[in-house]
């Protein structure tokens, strides 16, 4: 079953998170409490609205409760941020994930039920590692604990199959949810069963990090 986000804040860090979820497809609602921010994202994420997620009862009507995963990336005010993870927590939310400003922040949203913090610069310290560890992997995004999207470029060694027939899902828990074609193509298009992977193309691929690193060595080993 495909999981379902929840991005709070749309500020530079927010809209980020809420626009690659959305172009991988995912089902993702992103709002915010400022009209323009909502506005500026919303032909790139179909499902947004302007709504104040530090009161419950429009958490409640937003069906905050049932989503898999919640980012709380509102930013600059710590209030509204703590009173939003609170709210969350009280819903139910298993998977919280927040922004934070600075390292102090931190132990105040996991005392409050946050299961994630992550400050970006931090974030974007992992993402750069994770590319340089290996060299097939051309972007690397973490949007929940040990839990990715990535870009893998296919080795020139790898035997040409269909979807079908490689059975990734099931023998690497990994699921691929785009295809480019190859390094210089910008089109982007959703994988079906029958569709080839092939050596040179790009896969879009969401996992875990161990089961991310075991399937970027099948692909170029």
């Amino acid at each position: 079953m495909k999981k379902s986000y929840l991005v709070i804040g749309l500020g530079r860090f927010g809209a980020n998170v809420a626009k690659s979820l959305a172009n991988m497809n995912c089902d993702v609602l992103a709002v915010d409490i400022n009209e323009e921010s909502v506005q500026q994202i919303s032909h790139e994420v179909p499902h947004c609205l302007i709504a104040d997620a530090t009161k419950m009862n429009v958490l409640h009507e937003l069906g905050a409760g049932s989503v898999d995963y919640a980012i709380v990336a509102i930013g600059n005010n710590l209030q509204a941020s703590i009173l939003t993870v609170v709210n969350l927590k009280n819903l139910g939310v298993k998977n919280i994930i927040v922004r934070a400003d600075v390292e102090g922040h931190k132990e105040v949203y996991k005392m409050l039920g946050a299961t994630e913090v992550i400050i970006p610069e931090e974030a974007s310290a992992k993402s750069l590692a994770n590319q340089i560890l290996s060299d097939s992997i051309l972007d690397y995004y973490q949007v929940a604990l040990n839990y990715a999207i990535v870009k893998i470029e296919i080795g020139e060694k790898f035997e040409s199959k269909t979807l079908i027939e490689l059975n990734i899902r099931n023998r690497f828990d990994v699921n691929i949810v785009g295809i480019i074609k190859d390094i210089s193509s910008t089109e982007f298009y959703i994988p079906k069963g029958t569709d080839v992977l092939s050596p040179g193309n790009i896969v879009v691929v969401v996992g875990t990090d161990s089961k991310l690193k075991k399937f970027d060595q099948f692909l170029n080993s």
